[in-house]
């Protein structure tokens, strides 16, 4: 099975995979900030074969799912060199038989892992409200879709979106990590690097901040500029398609591009919403 997320009528099949219709849905609603060049989804190693040579070989993007959603099983995604694509296929399949690989070459920058803005997570529900958490340069949006970490949040009133003004990054904010919380999850972050990038340890080392200094102002304009209230205008077409409630995982690269990784889909989000709550208990 080679599915093509440029091909039409693989869309039905790439959707029945809730991740997969999640990055499907970035190309539909913010299609000016997709950061996707090509995208395939295969079941094998011969599926691998076939297309390997269409992928760049310095850095790309691999990630994993399966038609139950997220399973625990299941490898986090890695932005690695094409040659450790095998092993990766290997570990999925090992881990869950059933489960599918996303093969993505992004566009230029877009799958930086070390040198990053940091990372941002919406929860969106349509007249009601949008959750913003933040983390910061070092960091991008893996922590906040598994719960690791939140560096900064903000608590924004739905009616409120679009006479948003710079001071919101005051007058919403929720909260804010202490020093000795960042430092905590910094080390946490460059032992997930280390692993993911073992010949550039010290590139790591020399790139996390000492210490957490907020986000800044131009970052959160941006937010809100360019995905916030884009989403806000489409929030008619979203409720038609079933996405009164979604999440967005963004990433924020080096140059403070924003990139979109993924618009969680109800269920996916509900699952991960739930496990939130879960490790607060």
């Amino acid at each position: 099975m080679i599915l093509k997320l440029s091909n039409k009528e693989h869309r039905p099949l790439i959707n029945q995979y809730k991740k997969c219709k999640g990055i499907a849905l970035v190309d539909k609603y913010l299609p000016e900030l997709s950061p996707i060049n090509k995208m395939y989804v295969i079941n094998s190693l011969e599926d691998w074969e076939k297309v390997e040579e269409e992928f760049p070989y310095e850095m790309m993007t691999v990630r994993c799912d399966c038609t139950k959603g997220i399973n625990g099983k299941l490898p986090n995604g890695q932005t690695f060199k094409r040659d450790r694509v095998r092993e990766y296929i290997k570990e999925v399949k090992s881990a869950v038989p059933d489960a599918v690989i996303i093969l993505e070459d992004m566009k230029k920058g877009s799958n930086e892992r070390i040198h990053t803005q940091g990372g941002i997570g919406l929860d969106i529900k349509i007249g009601d409200h949008i959750y913003i958490d933040y983390v910061g340069p070092g960091f991008d949006a893996r922590e906040l879709c598994t719960g690791k970490a939140a560096h900064e949040t903000w608590t924004i009133p739905w009616d409120a979106v679009p006479f948003m003004k710079d001071s919101a990054i005051k007058k919403y904010k929720t909260s804010e990590i202490s020093q000795r919380e960042y430092v905590e999850t910094a080390r946490e972050r460059i032992i997930f690097l280390i692993n993911a990038f073992p010949d550039r340890k010290e590139e790591i080392f020399q790139a996390m901040p000492k210490r957490y200094n907020g986000i800044r102002r131009q970052l959160f304009r941006d937010v809100t500029e360019q995905v916030i209230f884009p989403l806000w205008l489409q929030h008619e077409q979203l409720a038609r398609d079933g996405l009164g409630t979604f999440g967005v995982e963004i990433n924020v690269v080096e140059d403070g591009t924003l990139v979109p990784m993924e618009i969680d889909v109800p269920d996916r989000f509900n699952v991960k919403d739930k496990n939130k709550e879960e490790q607060f208990r």
